[in-house]
């Protein structure tokens, strides 16, 4: 399951976020023979919007098996990291609108997203 972290703070690496997540899927010490679960992949996605210039990150994580990655939604949301709070959640695949695909009723585009970003994903 894909785990989404929405405005981390900026300047976080992505062994950072890695560590973050290694820790929040973490068994207790009251309960050592629960199955673990595993970090697959870690990535940061920046965003730059060319029009206002604003910049944005973002972490993107898998983990599996996804009871393992309910519980880590659980453990980051609300958690304090370098003054910010986190809030996390499961990634939705927005790529089926992307290009106005599925129209509202009115034949306009469902898709409200800013259109002048430059994105890159590590």
């Amino acid at each position: 399951m894909k785990i989404f972290i929405p405005y981390i703070p900026n300047g976080i690496q992505r062994q950072e976020l890695m560590s973050l997540a290694q820790s929040a899927i973490k068994p207790s010490l009251f309960r050592p023979f629960v199955k673990k679960g595993t970090v697959a992949k870690c990535n940061l996605i920046r965003i730059l919007d060319v029009d206002t210039g604003g910049v944005e990150y973002h972490g993107l994580i898998d983990i599996y098996p996804d009871k393992v990655a309910n519980k880590a939604i659980q453990k980051l949301n609300g958690k304090e990291y370098n003054g910010h709070k986190l809030s996390a959640r499961t990634w939705v695949d927005r790529t089926l609108i992307i290009g106005g695909k599925k129209k509202l009723p009115e034949g306009t585009d469902s898709c409200k997203r800013r259109r002048n970003l430059e994105i890159s994903v590590s």
